[in-house]
């Protein structure tokens, strides 16, 4: 075993884009030693198996947890907790867990009141992925030079803490914390409503492209603005349904810019949309510079 293992038996519930990247991150980074991956798709995990993204693999959760001492779940958000809890009897004292989930506040405080404090909770959301789902669409580079925010409150376990702040950095991320609740809010406004006001432009347009005529002219402006578009419609429901406040008052702001821009065309006031899409053209070129 090479002295960088960092966790020795490492359990992923869910091997799709994102268990299976950080099985591959971690594996190729030394610091995982034997990956077992489970899930309900044997399909899905026969991909794993045969692109090696894990060691083993298994239907049983319960047969997963035995012995591992990091168990790490990327499932939709609205089964995070409800997995955690059902396996938490399986698992040895001392035992890591964390998962990948983009809300935070609703699974953070639950764990916290039900898990027996011999397993330590650490809440964390790899700011990374793609439109592709599935094991096949897993990669190593996926968290290079992306964040990843741990969510640790006061009851967090340090020792842990550290240990997954370690994992992410080793899988090429820039570990950022902040409380769960910052974090959900921050979700609701740069990945949440994004995501949302796509799936209404696709929406849009297919109401207005009735025949699919219209489309075959869609160009660069259409197709980036809709790529998200073609994301996961189950874990996008979960994600709405469990950050619903912050994702509201998002969109409520939203709403406001789309009345503005809509109140200055009726008025003829093209002056001041110029005005406008400067101020916000200056911003989005600021954000080119603030990459990583």
């Amino acid at each position: 075993m090479s002295d960088k293992v960092i966790f020795k038996r490492v359990a992923i519930a869910g091997v799709g884009l994102i268990g299976g990247s950080l099985a591959l991150a971690g594996k190729q980074a030394g610091i995982f030693d034997t990956v077992i991956g489970s899930g309900r798709g044997k399909a899905n995990l026969d991909v794993a198996m045969r692109l090696s993204i894990v060691d083993e693999v298994t239907f049983d959760l319960a047969e997963a947890a035995r012995g591992a001492d990091l168990f790490f779940v990327s499932t939709p958000v609205e089964s995070i907790s409800w997995v955690i809890q059902r396996v938490a009897k399986h698992l040895p004292d001392g035992c890591v867990i964390t998962d990948g989930g983009s809300v935070k506040g609703a699974i953070v405080s639950e764990l916290e009141r039900e898990l027996p404090d011999r397993l330590h909770f650490v809440g964390g959301h790899p700011v990374a992925g793609t439109e592709k789902t599935g094991a096949s669409a897993a990669f190593a580079e996926l968290f290079h030079n992306h964040y990843t925010v741990l969510t640790p409150t006061e009851k967090t376990n340090k020792e842990a803490l550290a240990k997954v702040k370690a994992m992410w950095e080793a899988a090429g991320s820039i570990v950022v914390t902040m409380s769960p609740e910052e974090h959900d809010n921050t979700m609701a406004v740069i990945s949440h409503m994004p995501h949302l006001a796509a799936f209404a432009l696709m929406e849009t347009v297919a109401w207005a492209d009735q025949d699919g005529g219209m489309r075959r002219f869609a160009a660069g402006g259409l197709k980036d603005t809709t790529r998200i578009a073609a994301s996961d419609p189950v874990m996008w429901r979960d994600i709405f349904s469990m950050n619903k406040k912050a994702l509201l008052d998002s969109l409520s702001r939203y709403q406001q810019s789309l009345d503005g821009f809509r109140q200055s065309i009726e008025a003829g006031d093209f002056d001041e949309i110029a005005g406008r899409i400067e101020r916000v053209r200056k911003i989005r070129q600021a954000m080119e510079s603030d990459d990583i």
